[in-house]
């Protein structure tokens, strides 16, 4: 590759500085030098040699971050830049149709707590992965499916919100919904800053959670073991609230 070639390319891509571009993006910016020489080949050489002169940094396959080479950027100024936009696009990218944040990040955002989390979970209609988003930041897609044939994401769907952060605007679960969520299944990590978290909910929104989404969940038989969980955290706070639950539990569900 000629320093011509390469210095050319540097030139355009000042333009996009602080800014992600993707692979298609070089592509449409090298050909032109390159014209009929041009290769996929050659561009993924050119774009190593972007790399290690710090003028791009691979954040995921085929997006990359143009960079400052005179500026050192730490892991965590980049995360803070570009992860929700690289999470939207990932699951625009690789998603069909709606899709929610749920579990603990739900729970959360609902108390206003802007965090990247480590794993952040996504309900979907039809996958369900591990997948990394960005460095070592991971999304897991789970689905509601209680078989081939009986897809709950529509219903759980209408249980859903929109919160605005910085440009980003996501769907997640309300309020109620996120606490039956974060309580299935905690890790041992999880478990107590979870419950924590519950109890906080609990204090300050008592008079506010609407028993009734926790009625139109359990009649779906979903959450059994959640509800269960609310109702033992609760007893001691509130326990006019936790009569509510135990009735609930009583109708529709089953004591554990």
């Amino acid at each position: 590759m000629s320093n011509i070639v390469f210095d050319n390319l540097v030139k355009k891509l000042i333009k996009y500085k602080w800014r992600l571009i993707d692979a298609g993006k070089i592509s449409s910016l090298l050909k032109p030098t390159l014209a009929e020489d041009f290769s996929i080949q050659k561009m993924y050489k050119v774009v190593y040699y972007l790399k290690i002169r710090w003028y791009l940094e691979n954040l995921k396959k085929n997006i990359f971050f143009v960079k400052d080479p005179e500026h050192v950027y730490t892991k965590e100024e980049i995360i803070d830049l570009f992860y929700r936009t690289i999470v939207k696009k990932h699951c625009t990218d690789f998603l069909k149709g709606n899709w929610y944040v749920w579990w603990l990040k739900a729970l959360e955002l609902n108390l206003s707590s802007f965090d990247v989390p480590d794993e952040l979970s996504i309900v979907n209609q039809h996958k369900q992965a591990t997948e990394v988003v960005m460095f070592d930041k991971q999304i897991v897609f789970k689905t509601y499916a209680k078989n081939k044939t009986d897809n709950l994401f529509k219903f759980f769907w209408k249980l859903t919100k929109k919160v605005t952060i910085g440009k980003h605007t996501f769907s997640i679960a309300w309020l109620e919904l996120a606490i039956l969520e974060s309580l299935y299944n905690p890790g041992m990590i999880a478990q107590w800053y979870i419950n924590e978290l519950v109890k906080k909910v609990i204090r300050k929104y008592h008079k506010t959670l609407d028993v009734s989404v926790w009625e139109l969940i359990l009649r779906k038989n979903k959450h059994n073991t959640s509800i269960n969980r609310l109702y033992a955290l609760t007893k001691p706070i509130d326990p006019e609230l936790a009569d509510k639950l135990k009735n609930l539990i009583k109708k529709y569900g089953y004591f554990i």
